[in-house]
């Protein structure tokens, strides 16, 4: 009897940490894409020389989010570009609005299509890929200490 539990105890666990880390990695993907945006805004204000709302403006064609860009598009305009500017703290928190937004609903609207899942997109998959790399990294100078 005990043995039963601990095997259903540990299946609970190992679910548990298996949506955690997937939780984590959302989490990561939504953070990463507000940076990647940040960046794309203050580039164009620096580089370009323009302001703020054109800027903002003109990071608003999501090309590369396919038949899920009018969704980005709409929730860019709606938490970014229709909102009053303010710090580049508030601009950031309404970037990462817009991109929180945008991510959900994108990873509804994949659900529909089975084979189109947002875990498995290109851009997601970089990502886990990219921190796995940094994780392995960091572990690998852990190991060569302790040998």
């Amino acid at each position: 009897m005990n043995e039963v539990r601990r095997k259903h105890r540990g299946k609970k666990r190992g679910k548990s940490k298996n949506k955690e880390f997937m939780d984590a990695a959302l989490d990561a993907f939504i953070r990463d894409q507000s940076l990647q945006k940040w960046h794309e805004v203050d580039g164009l204000r620096a580089g370009a020389e323009i302001d703020t709302i054109q800027a903002l403006k003109s990071s608003s064609e999501f090309l590369a989010k396919g038949p899920y860009r009018e969704i980005w598009q709409r929730w860019w305009r709606q938490e970014v570009i229709d909102q009053k500017q303010g710090a580049n703290e508030i601009l950031f928190a309404q970037i990462e609005n817009a991109v929180l937004g945008a991510v959900l609903e994108e990873r509804e609207e994949r659900k529909r299509y089975p084979d189109s899942l947002l875990e498995d997109s290109f851009e997601y998959k970089e990502l886990i890929a990219r921190q796995m790399e940094h994780l392995l990294f960091e572990a690998g100078g852990e190991i060569e200490e302790e040998i």
